[in-house]
């Protein structure tokens, strides 16, 4: 997957989740959007977000909320390689600051900008309050960025009441609907501004997603299957790049694996050493193979990518990076791009 097939993964995350609201509530719908899906394929054309979000507006007009419909279905795995980086980032400030990068890849309706205060930091979306569709497009952004900050980066807080969504129009005949996903939160329409606003007490605090759900956002194939820089792995070389990769890099030393495998450091070395491996030659292989989907899938930039990977300094990550490929980070990723480069 590259930079111009990224969006194509978020577009079918959310026609599958789109079907499944239809095969719940439209069963004929669902199989309208079936043959279209199927007839497509027979031609050999891709699903990206502009045609995703045309699906969606249509069957919008016929399942009152099925934003929220749709966005309560979206799973951690669901984020894929930028829920991964979201989960690795240091606290709540920079998850959410990562978080407007995963979202300008979903959407093409609009940006959203975080503004700062002294009590409250909001996530606005560039949404008109008086656009046709600023329902439609507030009910989108809202449920959108709900899914993240639930499963990845706030978690459900005992003290949620103070998370604020403001929308700017009347509430809905479905209002029941918003209440139910935005649980203990605290809702206002007829705002003037559609909006998010979460204390900056919060930003400080470290994401909510513990590392041992981070194999469910391992588990897309973007980031590690069976193997690693097109090498195939051994058993042994597959588990503990596995731990290694779902700790964001931060479980790397012989006492830290084995302690995850409940055998000694001895044990561990023996059975790297049975098979000819090495735990530091496992982790660079792990992190490049990382660093090389980060650059070639995503439009995040170095210092980032470096610490995704638990790399001290961006200079570091880059040293390294090039020892492996012979090449600097940017210059593989607009090899990328274009490969006469």
């Amino acid at each position: 997957m590259n930079l111009r097939e990224q969006n194509h993964y978020f577009a079918k995350v959310i026609v599958q989740r789109l079907t499944e609201v239809l095969e719940s509530e439209r069963p004929s719908m669902a199989s309208s959007l079936k043959r279209q899906l199927i007839e497509r394929a027979a031609k050999s054309e891709g699903i990206d977000l502009i045609q995703a979000e045309h699906w969606a507006r249509h069957y919008y007009k016929f399942i009152p909320g099925l934003y929220l419909k749709l966005y309560e279905r979206v799973t951690v795995q669901d984020f894929g390689l930028y829920g991964y980086v979201v989960a690795a980032s240091s606290s709540v400030r920079m998850g959410l600051t990562l978080s407007q990068q995963f979202l300008a890849m979903t959407t093409t309706y609009y940006e959203e900008s975080l503004v700062e205060a002294s009590d409250y930091l909001s996530i606005v979306p560039g949404i008109a309050v008086n656009d046709d569709a600023v329902q439609l497009l507030s009910e989108d952004f809202a449920a959108g960025y709900w899914a993240l900050l639930i499963r990845i980066i706030l978690g459900q807080r005992a003290d949620m009441d103070k998370l604020v969504l403001d929308f700017c129009y009347p509430a809905p005949r479905y209002v029941e609907l918003y209440r139910a996903l935005f649980s203990g939160c605290t809702l206002r329409f007829n705002q003037p501004q559609t909006l998010i606003k979460l204390p900056t007490s919060w930003l400080n605090d470290p994401i909510s997603l513990e590392h041992s759900n981070i194999e469910l956002l391992l588990s897309n194939p973007l980031i590690l299957n069976d193997s690693l820089d097109g090498n195939k792995l051994t058993d042994i070389e597959r588990r503990v790049s596995e731990v290694v990769i779902s700790s964001h890099f931060t479980k790397s030393t012989v006492p830290d694996v084995a302690y995850e495998f409940s055998v000694t450091p001895r044990q561990l070395r023996f059975y790297l050493q049975r098979e000819g491996l090495s735990l530091r030659e496992i982790v660079l292989r792990a992190r490049m193979t990382v660093a090389s989907q980060l650059l070639k899938s995503t439009e995040l930039d170095i210092g980032t990518i470096a610490e995704t990977l638990n790399y001290s300094e961006a200079s570091a990550f880059v040293r390294s990076f090039k020892r492996y490929y012979a090449i600097s980070p940017l210059q593989y990723r607009l090899q990328q791009l274009d490969p006469f480069i």
